[in-house]
């Protein structure tokens, strides 16, 4: 039976982080606001606010206009009873002693997603027609089975199953899954540590999620689903996020080996932000018995799934073992959805395009 696998990075479907629109270089960078979002985060949690870290919280929200009527648009706190701190004569004044002295969270802002873009989102979808896809930067389980009925349904190409495993990413950007097929088992990767990240002491930003789909033959379909470190979080160098992506994508390596690669049933899928040449994914895909499909003589044009800046370069994954390689019928890349030349006729600038993404999908006679 011709069995349709494919990856897509959807930028979210509904709403999605205001930070995201961030761009540098006259303005803040979203590695920039990210990291000081973390830190503030850090600091608010501590259990006593010496002096060092109130100054510090002061810091971090004077930078954001806290003291002002117009804060920053970027990100809010959410608290009860104003009971954070005070503004006397334009200066911030921290009033509790430690993290239990104050109710309330650091929130992001949120904008919704234009209703052209999530259209578009699933014009992409309808016109791969997958069986299974892998699906990143994804809001919620609830926001996926509603783009699937709401959406999906217009364009005539819906899932009978959908499933989403909240991840550690509290940007709403997690890692999902859609399968004409059922689920079966499954195994989330969101408590992995990562003894080397001072910060959250999680390896995966998101998840790496083992999803088991039953497929009629019933033999079982193993998906991998990913979305490695982003390289745009650390402005000024990428010595952590490479590393951190080099941790992640050995650790992939590794949840492989519990898999015979030469009999199994195996994809790893997702957005690996980085490129076949990189160091960070060496380990990963020098695993034996695991091939890039997008590798294949099938593939006719180019490999490229996202642009970044002047280059073209392939960043979105399908890695499959040895039986699904050999099965392996069709390939190929859906762009039509980004704002590039040769897109659907309905996407008319960058503000609503589908995604910044390609979708990447292998057909297999499984």
């Amino acid at each position: 039976m011709p069995t349709r696998v494919a990856t897509f990075n959807v930028n979210n479907l509904f709403d999605r982080p205001r930070v995201f629109q961030t761009d540098g270089p006259n303005g803040p960078t979203l590695g920039g606001v990210v990291r000081d979002i973390q830190e503030l985060q850090a600091l608010l949690g501590r259990d006593l606010y010496d002096a060092a870290t109130k100054a510090r919280i002061v810091e971090l929200l004077t930078k954001y206009q806290f003291q002002s009527d117009n804060p920053n648009r970027w990100f809010t706190i959410n608290e009860v009873r104003g009971s954070l701190y005070d503004v006397r004569d334009g200066r911030i004044e921290i009033r509790p002693a430690g993290r239990t002295g104050w109710v309330g969270t650091v929130e992001l802002v949120r904008d919704v997603v234009p209703s052209a873009c999530t259209d578009n989102t699933g014009r992409v979808i309808a016109a791969v027609r997958p069986h299974v896809m892998c699906v990143a930067e994804v809001e919620s389980r609830l926001t996926l089975d509603h783009f699937n009925r709401a959406v999906l349904r217009r364009f005539g190409w819906t899932f009978e199953h959908t499933m989403l495993i909240d991840g550690n990413d509290r940007r709403g950007i997690d890692v999902g899954l859609m399968s004409r097929f059922p689920i079966g088992a499954m195994f989330s990767h969101i408590d992995d540590p990562d003894p080397l990240d001072n910060d959250t002491g999680k390896l995966f930003n998101r998840d790496c999620p083992e999803y088991e789909v039953c497929l009629p033959s019933g033999r079982s379909l193993w998906m991998l689903c990913n979305h490695l470190k982003s390289k745009r979080v650390q402005p000024g160098g990428d010595s952590f996020a490479e590393g951190k992506r080099t941790r992640q994508a050995n650790r992939i390596a590794e949840l492989l080996q519990n898999y015979d690669l030469t009999h199994d049933l195996v994809v790893v899928a997702g957005d690996m932000n980085d490129t076949p040449d990189s160091p960070a994914l060496r380990n990963l895909l020098a695993t034996p018995n695991l091939f890039d499909v997008l590798s294949s003589l099938k593939l006719s044009g180019p490999r490229w799934t996202i642009r970044h800046l002047r280059d073209h370069e392939q960043i979105d994954f399908l890695l499959v073992s040895q039986p699904l390689w050999e099965k392996l019928s069709a390939v190929g890349v859906e762009r039509r959805g980004m704002y590039e030349p040769g897109s659907f006729p309905e996407i008319r600038s960058r503000e609503d395009q589908a995604s910044d993404h390609a979708c990447v999908w292998a057909e297999f006679d499984i």
